[in-house]
């Protein structure tokens, strides 16, 4: 393959891997805390949707904007549920996730009726760093990217910082590690909980609006194609680290840019391949490295 191709596909990665980094920073702070949102998926695709029909309405700041309040509406709507009646967390969120598909698809179907022509909104433009994207290879590929990638890389670094130095980052993996000792210790793991799904949400919400409003700009009903349970196994291979999160995102983001552009080549290969082969080394990766940890951890229950 050519270096243009390559430049192509490396490029095509970075973009697809923002909403999964995005949506991975927000679990990662659920996960911290000792909970999981199976509800990733809902809050993705109703921000996605949401974020279409306000971006029509006021350009793609305000889509995205939309977006990420969407996802925060569903997360105090999960918190209700979870912290006030006390409901399954596991059920509650494949619950919001199957709501967020089924209302996603109503509301445009109303939006949009049959044989009607679907909404096309104005997407982020990319923006290209003065200097930096004229490097040969890397500039294209690093530099010539939407605001939304960049935005990306910074919440990531936000996220370290505020786990690392901040009182709530303290909080968080202290809930996380032994929730008991750090109610004795003062810590209102509830309100910590729900704060941490409270982001979850608004994250996902932004991530879902990434995808239509920062790159395709229309809506189609499934348009997150699981990339909500994507984001799961990503943060469970990057141990809901920053650092790891971005890597996993990066590598289903390749494979996904990869099986897009391939398709082009010389390459003969069944095109149920290229679109099987992202979520299949994901989920091999996601197997190695959880029976990885499966054993690091029985090997120190046994030391200890």
């Amino acid at each position: 393959m050519s270096v243009e191709l390559w430049i192509s596909i490396l490029a095509g990665a970075v973009g697809l891997a923002a909403p999964l980094m995005l949506a991975g920073v927000g679990e990662s702070f659920v996960e911290r805390a000792g909970r999981i949102n199976l509800g990733i998926e809902g809050m993705m695709i109703m921000g996605a949707f949401v974020g279409v029909f306000a971006a029509s309405l006021g350009g793609p700041l305000i889509g995205l904007i939309a977006g990420a309040v969407t996802g925060l509406l569903l997360a105090v709507i999960m918190n209700l549920v979870v912290y006030g009646l006390h409901a399954n967390e596991i059920v509650v969120g494949l619950a919001i996730t199957m709501l967020g598909l089924g209302l996603s698809t109503y509301l445009f179907q109303l939006w949009i009726p049959s044989g009607v022509t679907n909404v096309s909104v104005s997407t982020v433009p990319k923006l290209a760093i003065p200097l930096l994207s004229d490097i040969p290879f890397l500039g294209p590929v690093l530099f010539e990217q939407s605001p939304i990638v960049y935005v990306a890389v910074l919440v990531l670094v936000a996220a370290w910082a505020a786990v690392r130095f901040t009182r709530f980052g303290l909080q968080v993996r202290a809930v996380g590690a032994d929730p008991a000792s750090a109610a004795l210790r003062g810590v209102r793991t509830r309100g910590v909980g729900a704060n941490t799904l409270l982001i979850g949400g608004v994250m996902a919400g932004l991530a879902g609006a990434a995808i239509t409003v920062g790159s395709i700009g229309s809506f189609t009903p499934g348009i997150t194609a699981g990339r909500g349970y994507i984001v799961l196994a990503v943060v469970i291979m990057g141990r809901s680290t920053p650092v790891g999160v971005a890597l996993g995102a990066l590598l289903f983001a390749f494979l996904q840019s990869f099986s897009l552009l391939a398709q082009s080549t010389s390459l003969q290969l069944p095109s149920e391949l290229y679109q099987t082969l992202p979520y299949l080394v994901t989920l091999i990766v996601l197997v190695v490295t959880s029976r990885a940890r499966a054993a690091r951890l029985l090997r120190s229950g046994l030391l200890g």
